[in-house]
């Protein structure tokens, strides 16, 4: 249960969200309002969005929790 609901409700519901997204995106990608950006404008953004990723991962492992053991 996530907040009262079933989880598949909730998993239907961000499937939905994910869907407007794209088409909202496609649809105002098609009329031109993003603007274009030059070739190798985010160079290096996956790199450093890893690493965040990787760091914050770790500290969530490794550092102790605030409700007591993690493991039983």
């Amino acid at each position: 249960m996530i907040g009262g609901r079933p989880l598949t409700k909730a998993v239907a519901a961000g499937l939905v969200w994910l869907a407007l997204f794209s088409l909202v995106y496609t649809l105002g990608d098609e009329i031109g309002a993003w603007p274009n950006l030059p070739p190798a404008s985010f160079q290096g953004v996956d790199l450093v969005a890893g690493f965040a990723g990787a760091i914050t991962l770790l500290a969530a492992l490794v550092l102790p929790s605030p409700h007591g053991s993690r493991f039983g």
